[in-house]
C-alpha cells in the first residue's frame, strides 16, 4: 500500500515538474514577445501621443505619457502643410500605377522562369535577383540621364514605367515570389488547358493568374508599402505639384515649430501629426487585409 502511494506521489511530482517547466518556458517566451512588441510599438505610441499634445504638456516632465487635453490643431496644421488632398492623389497615382505594373510584369516573368527552361534562363534569373542587392543610389545617375533624354522628368513615368518592365522598386523580389508559387503548382493544369486548345498566354491569364491571388495580394501590399514610404526616387524625379506625401513631411517639419521637452528631446508636434496622416492609409489597408496577407506570406514561402 505504501509502495502504491509512493508511486502516485512520484507521478504527481513528475507531472507537477512537467507543467511547471512548461509554465516557466511559456512565461519567458511571452516576456520576450512583449519586449519585442514594445520595441516596435514604442515609436508609434510616442508619435501618436506627442502629436496630440499642447506645448505645455510637452515641456512638463510629469506628462510624458499622459494627455490631459487633445490638441487637434496639430492635425489641422499638418493637413494644410501636407496639402493632403492633392498630395494623396499624387501618391495614389504613383503607388497604384507601380503596383499594377509589378503585378503584371513580375507575375509573367515569374511564370516564365517557373515553367520554361531555355539557354540562359538561370543567368537571367540570377540577374533579376542581383537587382535586389544593388542600391538604387548606384543606378540613379544613368537612369536620370536616360529619363531626361526621353523627356520624362517632372512626370510620374520614371517611377511607374520601370515597374511595367519587371524592374522598379524591389521588382526582383516579386519575380522570385511568383516563380516560387508557380513552381509549386502541378503541370497538369496547363496540360489540361492545352488539350482544350488554350494558348500559353490564355492559360496564364485565365488559369494561372487567378490561382495566384494569394501571391498577388502579398505583392500588392509589399509594393504599396514600399512605394508609399519611398523618399529617394520621388525626391529625384518629382518636384512642385508632382510631390507625394513622403516628400511633403520635410517641408512641414521645416515650417513648424520645435519644442524642447523636459527630458531634452526636440519634438515637433505638427511634423509628428503629419507622419500619422501619411501612414494612416497604410494601417487601414493592413488591418483590412491582415489575415489574407499572413496566409499569402506562408503560402509563398516568405515565412520559411
Amino acid at each position: 500500500m505504501t509502495g502504491k502511494l509512493s508511486l502516485k506521489n512520484q507521478s504527481r511530482l513528475a507531472t507537477a515538474k512537467k507543467y511547471s517547466g512548461k509554465f516557466v518556458i511559456n512565461l519567458i517566451i511571452y516576456i520576450l514577445l512583449i519586449e519585442f512588441a514594445f520595441v516596435f510599438l514604442y515609436p508609434f505610441i510616442y508619435m501618436i501621443l506627442n502629436s496630440l499634445k499642447y506645448d505645455y504638456e510637452v515641456i512638463d516632465a510629469t506628462k510624458q505619457w499622459i494627455i490631459t487635453k487633445v490638441n487637434w490643431n496639430n492635425y489641422v496644421d499638418a493637413f494644410k502643410g501636407l496639402d493632403y488632398g492633392h498630395s494623396l492623389v499624387n501618391t495614389l497615382i504613383v503607388v497604384l500605377g507601380s503596383t499594377l505594373g509589378h503585378i503584371l510584369s513580375c507575375s509573367l516573368a515569374g511564370y516564365g522562369f517557373a515553367r520554361f527552361k531555355f539557354r540562359g534562363s538561370g543567368l537571367m534569373f540570377m540577374m533579376a535577383m542581383l537587382s535586389l542587392i544593388i542600391p538604387p543610389s548606384l543606378m540613379v545617375m544613368p537612369l536620370y540621364i536616360q529619363f531626361s533624354k526621353m523627356q520624362m522628368m517632372k512626370t510620374f513615368l520614371p517611377i511607374i514605367l520601370p515597374s511595367f518592365l519587371g524592374f522598379g522598386l524591389k521588382g526582383g523580389l516579386y519575380i522570385f515570389l511568383f516563380r516560387q508559387f508557380f513552381k509549386s503548382l502541378p503541370v497538369s493544369y496547363e496540360e489540361a488547358a492545352k488539350i482544350e486548345g488554350c494558348s500559353m498566354l490564355r492559360v496564364f491569364a485565365r488559369i494561372m493568374l487567378p490561382i495566384a491571388r494569394t501571391t498577388i495580394l502579398v505583392v500588392f501590399i509589399l509594393s504599396t508599402v514600399w512605394h508609399w514610404n519611398d523618399y529617394f526616387e520621388p525626391s529625384t524625379y518629382l518636384s512642385g505639384n508632382q510631390q507625394i506625401l513622403s516628400q511633403k513631411i520635410s517641408s512641414v517639419a521645416s515650417s513648424s515649430a520645435t519644442i524642447t521637452s523636459a527630458l531634452g528631446a526636440n519634438i515637433n508636434m505638427v511634423a509628428l501629426a503629419s507622419c500619422v496622416l501619411v501612414i494612416l492609409p497604410l494601417l487601414i489597408i493592413y488591418f483590412i487585409f491582415q489575415k489574407q496577407f499572413m496566409e499569402g506570406v506562408e503560402f509563398t514561402g516568405l515565412a520559411n
